[in-house]
């Protein structure tokens, strides 16, 4: 019930006061957890970044579980305001690379913009619609997932009313077919797909070199981009401060396999120097095999 009336109250409550505080206080909120389960998620970080980083000192570890917290909490409260991000009352964005997706959109040429799992991963799209860049977005399906909770699902489906609101776009699940998606990138328009989207049902899996071993991650957008013909960019974000974001967008090669490697290879080198950024490590188990032969599963 705490956990309930965080995301359908405390949240969404915080994120109206209008300065940067939200995003300063965000961690003291709990999350909704209660003190002996918030201690015991910290030590199950830290326990997963001693076996993954094992030559950091556990004084690191520990830093490294805060952190990670720290952020999806301030990445809740951007999900409730992403009409202030990078605007008065709200995180600054400093954005290096839009003119990648400037060019493209002047074109007319309808192209994915590649996410993962990392940090305040939504702050890109947001900052391109601010410079006039729409966006729609590709998801896994929300009210058909059983892995959500109710209030989870209102919460989910709250944060993406706002996103859409501001970047302009639409929003299409997996679970609705892939038409739409072809037809309207084929038209000129862009959409934004995570390379790190993962569920145990996906099929068409490939290996990817990371941190030492093989992440295995759907093929779906280089099958998309193959298929329609449209380039890929790929765009990252750092949080400097809590009330300072940095977004970089940079272009990505012609050919769609060879792009999403190096979208992971990226991945790869992000995640080594801000392990705490990265939101999978729940899944780390089954994600991440030690070093096979790279191919189609």
């Amino acid at each position: 019930m705490k956990y309930d009336r965080s995301l359908d109250l405390v949240i969404p409550l915080m994120a109206r006061i209008p300065t940067t505080l939200p995003w300063r206080v965000a961690g003291r909120a709990g999350g909704g957890q209660t003190a002996d389960q918030h201690s015991r998620l910290l030590r199950w970080l830290e326990d997963c970044f001693a076996r993954v980083f094992p030559h950091a000192t556990g004084a690191q570890h520990v830093q490294w579980a805060q952190a990670h917290v720290l952020m999806l909490a301030q990445e809740k409260v951007d999900a409730m305001a992403f009409k202030r991000l990078g605007r008065s009352g709200g995180p600054s964005i400093a954005m290096q690379g839009s003119e990648h997706a400037k060019a493209l959109a002047r074109e007319g040429k309808g192209f994915i913009l590649v996410l993962n799992h990392f940090d305040r991963l939504l702050t890109a799209p947001v900052a391109l619609a601010q410079q006039g860049i729409v966006t729609n977005v590709l998801t896994m399906p929300v009210l058909e997932n059983p892995d959500l909770g109710e209030a989870q699902r209102r919460f989910l489906l709250k944060k993406i009313n706002g996103y859409t609101q501001v970047t302009g776009g639409r929003w299409h699940t997996t679970s609705e077919g892939l038409r739409p998606v072809h037809e309207s990138l084929r038209a000129g328009q862009a959409w934004v797909i995570l390379a790190d989207a993962w569920r145990p049902e996906f099929g068409r899996l490939r290996n990817h070199g990371f941190l030492g071993g093989s992440l295995q991650l759907p093929t779906g957008i280089e099958r998309l981009a193959q298929s329609t013909g449209v380039p890929l960019l790929h765009a990252i974000t750092y949080t400097q401060r809590p009330s300072h974001l940095q977004v970089i967008v940079e272009p990505l090669p012609e050919n769609p396999r060879e792009a999403i490697d190096k979208v992971i290879r990226r991945l790869d080198q992000d995640v080594q120097d801000r392990p705490w950024a990265w939101w999978h490590w729940g899944l780390w188990e089954q994600m991440w095999h030690p070093t096979t032969k790279e191919g189609e599963l």
